[in-house]
């Protein structure tokens, strides 16, 4: 047998399965590896694009299709890139033979094979180009419609029902890229148990984004499941639509905690990426809905203020974050009932903030308020020693705004009060 563990220019040494996966080995063995590299040992960690290059390499040279299934769950517990990565080699691959045989007719044959493993890849193949990039430019000329090819979205729904749930994951996802419409086939998936369905179910929808598909969109997030709910307004960000802003905006109102944070980090984003859906709307809608109105703890701006602090990029955008603390602002300005000691506290807490933008919207906001008790607080936060330098710094400079609106204030009072007592003293003044 040979010896594949032999160090690599890096100085580490190469995972000892790679040894097994030579083809002197019988297939029992070569699967006995393969299995290995899809559950590495905490030494393999940092091997694992080699580990991926080598299985990838399995999947298109080995000649056991069970060792190349096995490969294929094995790359797909390293990350679903891996398996995009392999359809693109795939698709690469057949390009290069010669023959009438083109990515997509591979791909539709792997869709009805006995592993699950290359059925998942086949209807990740099927969605990942329309015909036309899948046959390359000379057939191109052939087929100029490259957007619902009937036959390819058949064949993905036929596989909704399929026992794997990766598979009907990709399968739903791939038939919205496709063009697929059919709603009503998409519509149970919705209610699947497995949360990987559930959510391609949403993401197809949101993609089809006709109007039947955003009634049902709305349908799930007003009275589905909690986990159904959250799965639709964390995702509805991604249709560009003013209905999207109407279902996140009742969402905000949802009995569960999980649901209402995820629609206020959602509309955040469908405001700050939004074509269709202007913010000055969503803030008019939040600051004049009756709901919203008789909220006296305050429970918009502080899930908006939440969304603003939250420094996670992978669940909030940079973009996201900083609309979000300008609707929160927003709101505070417009109540009625002038700014709460509790917004001014969120308003304060985010000087500190480690985007500069939504700290500097915040510092704006402080700098016009008028509410009871800000210079105090303010002034106190300036003087902290033990606060963020930066929170402070800004505080100072809202501090410094502060006393020149007071000042400004007092002054013109002063004219005022002099115009009525001794109006030559108001033209006299106004003369020089």
């Amino acid at each position: 047998m040979k010896d594949d563990s032999r160090s690599d220019r890096t100085g580490d040494e190469r995972p000892r399965a790679f040894a097994l996966l030579d083809e002197e080995n019988d297939a029992a063995t070569r699967l006995e590896a393969v299995e290995a590299l899809g559950n590495p040992s905490s030494s393999m960690v940092g091997s694992e694009r080699r580990i991926a290059d080598r299985l990838l390499r399995v999947v298109l040279t080995d000649d056991d299709a069970t060792v190349r299934a096995e490969a294929i769950d094995a790359l797909y517990f390293h990350g679903d890139r891996y398996i995009d990565e392999l359809v693109s080699r795939v698709a690469a691959a057949v390009r290069r033979r010669d023959g009438d045989a083109d990515p997509e007719t591979v791909f539709a044959r792997w869709l009805t094979s006995d592993h699950a493993a290359y059925r998942m890849v086949g209807a990740t193949g099927l969605g990942a180009a329309g015909p036309s990039e899948m046959r390359g430019a000379a057939d191109a000329t052939r087929s100029p419609d490259a957007g619902q090819s009937p036959d390819a979205t058949d064949r993905l729904r036929a596989a909704f029902d399929d026992d794997d749930a990766r598979v009907r994951a990709r399968a739903v996802r791939s038939y919205a890229a496709r063009g697929g419409e059919a709603v009503a086939s998409v519509r149970p998936l919705l209610r699947a148990p497995n949360a990987l369905v559930r959510r391609a179910a949403v993401d197809a929808l949101v993609s089809i984004g006709t109007t039947e598909a955003t009634e049902l969109l709305a349908a799930a997030a007003d009275d589905g499941s909690d986990r159904l709910r959250k799965t639709v307004v964390e995702r509805l960000h991604g249709l560009d639509h003013p209905e999207s802003a109407a279902i996140l905006i009742d969402a905000m109102r949802d009995p569960s905690p999980a649901v209402r944070r995820a629609a206020a980090a959602s509309l955040a984003r469908l405001v700050a990426d939004s074509d269709a859906v202007r913010g000055r709307d969503v803030r008019d809608r939040l600051a004049t809905d009756r709901p919203f109105r008789s909220d006296g703890d305050g429970a918009v701006t502080r899930l908006l203020s939440e969304v603003a602090s939250d420094g996670k990029p992978e669940r909030v955008t940079p973009a996201a974050r900083r609309h979000a603390m300008w609707l929160c602002c927003e709101l505070v300005e417009r109540d009625g009932a002038g700014p709460s000691e509790t917004a001014v506290s969120r308003l304060l807490d985010a000087l500190g903030s480690d985007d500069r933008y939504v700290a500097d919207i915040a510092a704006a906001y402080l700098s016009r308020s008028d509410a009871p008790a800000l210079e105090r607080e303010v002034r106190r936060l300036a003087g902290d020693a033990e606060a963020d330098p930066d929170a402070r710094e800004r505080a100072q400079s809202v501090l410094r705004r502060l006393k020149r609106r007071t000042a400004a204030s007092a002054a013109d009072r002063s004219i005022e009060y002099v115009y009525v007592r001794r109006p030559v003293d108001y033209t006299e003044k106004h003369a020089e």
